[in-house]
């Protein structure tokens, strides 16, 4: 071989790598313009949520999305927190307290509620020398934070009763069967499992329900952004189907529901199963429970400029998706 004919040989081979390497560049490029993440909200070990660890230990959401979409999960301790982490732009859709998602559309949060997680749910757990909710008053209280759907509640037993705690707010529920044990305080207001807890655990009782505060009343929720709804009304009709099918799933097997929420927050098969007590599940929303709420943060000023709560809590709702996902 000629050194000339050598150098177009090699000269060709160059052209030729580059060529391959640029061809990889633009597809790998292009691959992964192709993937849409999802950010989705939910809270530390909330059985509320139970569509979303059924959906996601099933992939249910990936499914119903299809091929370009991956969902990212996101814990956060509290509704408050969740939804300033929504404000900033850091999530897409989520699960929430009924209470945090007002607040926030109160002050301008671009979110629509499309489901119900779960009605019900939450409780007032005493010391067990403490026997009835009225046994509290004037004594420490603890809850999963301000603005949480738990501390509007103790505000509305504290109205209905008569009574007055000292309420002792912590970041999230985490800590409060704990805290309870550890005598920091009299009794503590959460979302379950955390309730069932100090039940199964023998270190206090349940004195009161949410169900004694307001019977069938919206909890959690099921949220989109605006802008994903208003941007890619498929994909946020994907995420209320997949919604629905864990729901109708964990229904028709509530032990495999269990056993996949056990797994994924540690939490024991007893606590589980004792919380489950207290749980009603539908993904309809309450919408009259919902103006109730919301017509109570008006009252005590934790919602401002709201003239009109009827139209304020139908605005904050699109119900249309779960009708599709329905049929």
């Amino acid at each position: 071989m000629t050194g000339k004919t050598l150098g177009i040989l090699l000269s060709f081979l160059v052209i030729l790598s580059l060529a391959s390497y640029a061809g990889y560049q633009l597809g790998y490029q292009a691959g992964r313009k192709a993937v849409t993440t999802v950010r989705m909200g939910y809270l530390v070990g909330d059985i509320h949520q139970i569509g979303c660890f059924v959906g996601r230990e099933l992939e249910l959401f990936e499914k119903e999305a299809g091929p370009g979409f991956r969902f990212r999960y996101l814990e956060y301790v509290n509704g408050p927190a969740q939804m300033t982490e929504f404000v900033a732009g850091g999530l897409d859709a989520g699960y929430v307290g009924v209470v945090p998602a007002l607040r926030a559309l109160s002050q301008g949060a671009d979110l629509k509620i499309v489901a119900s997680a779960n009605l019900e749910g939450s409780a007032l757990v005493a010391r067990l020398d403490i026997e009835n909710v009225r046994g509290l008053d004037g004594r420490t209280v603890g809850t999963p934070g301000l603005g949480t759907i738990q501390n509007a509640m103790l505000s509305m037993v504290e109205n209905r009763l008569g009574i007055t705690f000292r309420p002792k707010h912590y970041p999230g529920p985490s800590t409060l069967p704990l805290a309870l044990e550890k005598g920091e305080i009299d009794g503590y207001i959460a979302w379950e499992p955390f309730c069932a807890e100090a039940v199964v655990n023998g270190t206090g009782r349940v004195v009161y329900t949410s169900r004694d505060i307001l019977p069938g009343h919206q909890c959690c929720i099921l949220y989109v952004s605006g802008k994903l709804l208003r941007e890619d009304r498929r994909l946020a009709l994907s995420i209320v189907k997949a919604h629905v099918k864990a729901m109708q799933t964990m229904m028709e097997n509530e032990n495999l529901a269990m056993q996949i929420f056990s797994s994924r927050t540690g939490k024991s098969t007893a606590v589980v199963q004792e919380s489950w007590k207290r749980m009603v599940w539908d993904y309809h929303p309450h919408v009259e429970s919902i103006k109730t709420f919301a017509s109570f943060l008006v009252e005590t000023g934790e919602i401002k400029g709201v003239e009109n709560v009827d139209a304020f809590v139908e605005g904050a709702l699109d119900l249309t998706l779960l009708e599709e996902a329905l049929k």
